[in-house]
């Protein structure tokens, strides 16, 4: 097969433009299950902290809130916090090791099957969330439910590669990443829903979230062939604006990888965001309720908006970049301006940690959240620049990486807030300037892709 033959082939194939859309919004799905079952725990917080203190059950949370603000105290000092904090760390340890398993799995199993497959292992863990009575329990549920969550990426990142041309992945793995936003806005108001006719049920939204998961796995084995995740992927144009001869990506053996400057370039770059990301996604309820003292049914709304605009986010760095593109941009130029825009929008969470409670500092955060979740797409088009054979182990790589240090981070954060509350002004300080020490990282060392005649030459030998 020819290069010159491969734009028509990878378009088309035996499947309809149609069907690469539904395909998009099965995995849109899968990206919402994903969140949902982390954003049910983040917005039941106080109510975590409050079942598994000291206190519970004989003083009632609005006393100890009262009491809180009687003595002009954090909310977050009378409750437990730590199990909180440590529970998170937990599935980040386990999305940790779950990226190196799945992200091995993913290039070796067929992912129509493997894919399925973990969607219902984290539905089971997250169903199991909302059973647990211990914080060793919590725990335990939480770090199974990271372990197959990781798998997500590999699978869907494989997916997407094979199905967009370059210059249409970043609006592709923007629709992806959107699900994130629609199962975060959903995941409030599920519990905002129970809150009202139930308030201490924190764990009816687990077991319903965690009961989505079968409905899906049927609609992706009927709708996805294993031919449809074999076709060949297109490599970025990095010399003009995308619009010229298509080519099948260079691979280079897999340890050679750890060896280019790229890989290390993205590792800092999802380190950098994730941290950001992930800090204001577990504490922003915490911050809103116990430190700003706003009630928890309005914070359940607000982080349902606060996501919605997240779901714009992730679709406008896609289409700004796809809007470039047509005016005559090189892909990869279009990919780091828009990179550099919302590393300034998501910045604006430092004078954030400094408003008092109000409009304005509602008003901010919004923008934050248009911002940070806009990076993504592009990091994982980038991503999907260093390997299609290895994709799945690229992604893998990175992400234990990122998430064996939030493990930690998670952990320290929360022994820090309970021993210090005023920092978490300068955490928020220092997370929301990450994004753009990334993108200076990607314009001055991304570079051009390696030339590997050598290394091509010795996978064309061993695949005969």
């Amino acid at each position: 097969m020819s290069n010159s033959d491969l734009k028509g082939i990878h378009l088309t194939a035996d499947r309809s433009r149609g069907w690469r859309y539904s395909l998009l919004l099965i995995l849109l799905a899968a990206t919402l299950l994903n969140y949902a079952n982390r954003f049910v725990f983040t917005q039941n917080t106080t109510l975590l902290q409050y079942e598994f203190s000291e206190h519970y059950p004989e003083t009632s949370l609005e006393e100890i809130r009262q009491k809180a603000v009687k003595e002009e105290k954090s909310v977050s000092e009378y409750l437990n916090v730590e199990a909180y904090s440590h529970s998170a760390a937990r599935f980040s340890l386990g999305f940790a090791v779950g990226a190196l398993i799945f992200g091995v799995l993913a290039d070796v199993v067929s992912i129509r099957i493997l894919y399925p497959i973990v969607v219902l292992g984290w539905s089971l863990a997250g169903a199991l969330t909302g059973t647990v009575e211990t914080v060793t329990g919590l725990s335990i549920a939480r770090f199974f439910l990271g372990v197959f969550e990781a798998a997500h990426w590999p699978c869907a990142l494989r997916t997407t590669q094979r199905t967009f041309l370059p210059q249409e992945r970043t609006t592709g793995n923007g629709i992806l990443q959107s699900g994130a936003s629609i199962g975060a806005v959903l995941a409030p108001l599920l519990v905002w829903y129970l809150a009202v006719h139930d308030p201490e049920n924190w764990r009816g939204a687990f077991l319903l979230v965690g009961c989505c998961g079968i409905p899906w796995a049927v609609a992706w084995l009927l709708t996805v062939r294993e031919s449809d995740v074999l076709r060949p992927v297109i490599q970025t144009d990095e010399t003009s604006a995308g619009k010229g001869e298509a080519k099948v990506m260079e691979e280079i053996p897999f340890w050679n990888l750890f060896t280019t400057r790229r890989w290390w370039v993205l590792l800092f770059t999802v380190i950098c965001i994730n941290t950001v990301w992930h800090f204001i996604r577990v504490w922003m309820t915490d911050w809103l309720e116990n430190v700003h003292h706003y009630e928890h049914e309005f914070v359940a709304g607000f982080t349902s908006l606060y996501f919605l605009v997240t779901f714009f986010g992730a679709l406008a760095s896609g289409a700004a970049i796809s809007l470039l593109v047509n005016r005559g941009w090189n892909v990869q130029r279009a990919r780091v301006i828009v990179f550099f825009v919302f590393a300034l929008l998501t910045a604006l969470v430092i004078p954030a940690a400094f408003l008092p409670a109000g409009k304005l500092l509602l008003g901010t955060l919004l923008v934050v959240a248009f911002g940070s979740l806009g990076l993504f797409p592009i990091y994982y088009s980038l991503n999907q620049e260093l390997s299609a054979r290895h994709q799945g182990k690229v992604g893998g790589t990175l992400g234990f990486s990122t998430w064996f240090l939030l493990f930690f981070f998670h952990g320290w954060i929360g022994d820090l807030i309970k021993g210090y509350p005023a920092s978490r002004t300068v955490v928020f300080c220092v997370v929301g300037i990450l994004p753009l020490v990334a993108f200076v990282v990607l314009w001055k060392f991304w570079g051009r892709r390696p030339v590997m005649e050598r290394a091509a030459q010795s996978l064309t030998d061993e695949n005969g």
